[in-house]
C-alpha cells in the first residue's frame, strides 16, 4: 500500500511540474499575443493553472486551508478577467486587413436589425 501511495505522490509532483511548464507557455503567449483577447485568455489560463497547483500542493502537504486560498483566488481571477474585458480597449480591424477580428462593432448588429425591420414592413 505504501508503494501505491508513493507512486501517487510522484505522479502528483510530475503533474504539478507539467502544469507549471504549461503556465510558462501561457505566459509567453500573454507577452507575444498579437491581439488583446489572446492576452486576456492566456492570463485567465495562467490563473487557472495556479489554482490547480495550489490544490495539488494542498493535497500533498496535507494543508486543507490552502484549498480556501485556491477558492478565493478563483473568485479574484474571475473578477479580474471580467474587469479586463470591460476596461481593455478591443477594437474592430478594418476589412482590408486579414480576416482576423478582435471583436465586432455594435453598428454591425444595428445594421442587421435595420435590415430585418425593413423586411417585416
Amino acid at each position: 500500500m505504501e508503494a501505491v501511495n508513493n507512486s501517487y505522490r510522484v505522479f502528483l509532483w510530475v503533474s504539478a511540474g507539467a502544469i507549471a511548464l504549461m503556465a510558462c507557455v501561457c505566459f509567453i503567449r500573454a507577452i507575444l499575443g498579437p491581439r488583446s483577447t489572446d492576452r486576456i485568455v492566456s492570463i485567465n489560463a495562467i490563473c487557472t493553472k495556479v489554482i490547480i497547483l495550489i490544490a495539488i500542493v494542498a493535497y500533498l502537504l496535507g494543508e486543507h486551508s490552502l484549498l480556501d486560498v485556491a477558492i478565493v483566488y478563483a473568485m479574484i481571477n474571475f473578477l479580474a478577467v471580467v474587469v479586463l474585458y470591460k476596461c481593455y480597449p478591443i477594437t474592430r480591424r478594418s476589412d482590408s486587413e486579414d480576416g482576423d477580428h478582435d471583436s465586432i462593432d455594435a453598428s454591425f448588429f444595428m445594421k442587421a436589425d435595420r435590415g430585418k425591420q425593413s423586411d417585416d414592413s
